[in-house]
C-alpha cells in the first residue's frame, strides 16, 4: 500500500510538471487577437461555439488588406487598446504566431541584432529584423507553399529530409542567402506536391525565389530583402513599438 501511495504522488508531482510544458492548440491564440493570421482557412471549418464569433468577424473582411509594415501607416480615431502593455503584447503575439509560434527569446535576440547591425536606427532595424525572419528555411518552405503549415516545415527540418547545398540541415532558423539551392529527400516528394496542389498558389511565391515544380528545388536567385515580402502582412504590426518593447 505504501508503495502504491509512494507511485500515485510521484505521479501527481510528474504531470504537474508536464502538464506546464504541453503546447496548446496554435489556434487558439488566435481568438484573443481576432486576426486571420498566417492567411489559414483551417479555423473556418471549426463547428464549436466560440469559433462562431471569430468566423463572423473573419468573413466581414472578403478583401484582403497587405499594409506596408513600414511607410505604411493606419490612423486609429479609436484607440481599442488603453493599456500600452496589451498592445505592446498582442503586437508580439501576432509578429510569433505569424512566423509560426517564434519564442521570446528568440525575437528578442533578433531585435538586438538587428538594432547592432543598424547601429540603433529604428527604420533600418525593422527592414533587417523582417529580412532575417525571411531568411529562415522553414519561412522559405511556408512561402513557396511546399508546406502547409510552419509546424509541418519545422517537422520535416527536424527529420533531416531538408538539403541546403547538399548537406542535411537540422536547424528551422537555418538562414539562407542569394545563391542557395534547397532540395528535398524522395521520401518527401509526394507530401511536397499534394501541399502544393492544394494550396491554389495563393499567396504568390516572392520574386527572389526560383522553383522548380519538376524536380521540387527552390533557388535563391537574389537577396531576400522585405520590399519583396510586406505583402505578407495581412493585418497591421507596429514593428517601431515592437522593438522599442525588446530594446530594453
Amino acid at each position: 500500500m505504501l508503495q502504491l501511495c509512494f507511485l500515485g504522488i510521484v505521479s501527481k508531482i510528474f504531470m504537474h510538471f508536464t502538464k506546464n510544458r504541453r503546447n496548446k492548440p496554435l489556434y487558439k491564440k488566435f481568438l484573443p487577437l481576432k486576426k486571420k493570421i498566417q492567411n489559414n482557412d483551417k479555423f473556418m471549418k471549426f463547428n464549436k461555439q466560440k469559433w462562431q464569433k471569430f468566423q463572423h468577424l473573419i468573413s466581414k473582411f472578403k478583401r484582403k488588406r497587405f499594409y506596408d509594415p513600414i511607410s505604411y501607416f493606419l490612423f486609429n480615431f479609436k484607440n481599442f487598446f488603453s493599456k500600452k502593455f496589451k498592445y505592446n503584447l498582442q503586437n508580439k503575439q501576432r509578429l510569433s504566431l505569424f512566423y509560426g509560434n517564434l519564442r521570446k527569446s528568440y525575437l528578442k535576440k533578433l531585435v538586438k541584432e538587428s538594432l547592432k547591425e543598424s547601429k540603433h536606427i529604428n527604420s533600418q532595424a525593422t527592414v533587417l529584423l523582417i529580412e532575417k525572419l525571411e531568411t529562415r528555411l522553414d519561412t522559405i518552405l511556408y512561402r513557396t507553399h511546399f508546406c502547409h503549415s510552419f509546424r509541418s516545415a519545422k517537422q520535416l527540418i527536424s527529420h533531416q529530409k531538408i538539403y541546403v547545398n547538399n548537406k542535411i540541415v537540422k536547424h528551422n532558423f537555418h538562414a539562407l542567402k542569394k545563391g542557395d539551392i534547397i532540395t528535398l529527400d524522395k521520401s518527401i516528394t509526394n507530401f511536397v506536391a499534394s501541399n502544393i496542389l492544394k494550396s491554389e498558389m495563393w499567396p504568390i511565391p516572392p520574386k527572389h525565389f526560383y522553383i522548380n515544380y519538376r524536380t521540387l528545388q527552390i533557388l535563391i536567385i537574389e537577396d531576400i530583402k522585405y520590399s519583396n515580402c510586406f505583402s505578407y502582412y495581412p493585418f497591421w504590426i507596429d514593428f517601431n513599438s515592437f522593438i522599442r518593447f525588446y530594446e530594453k
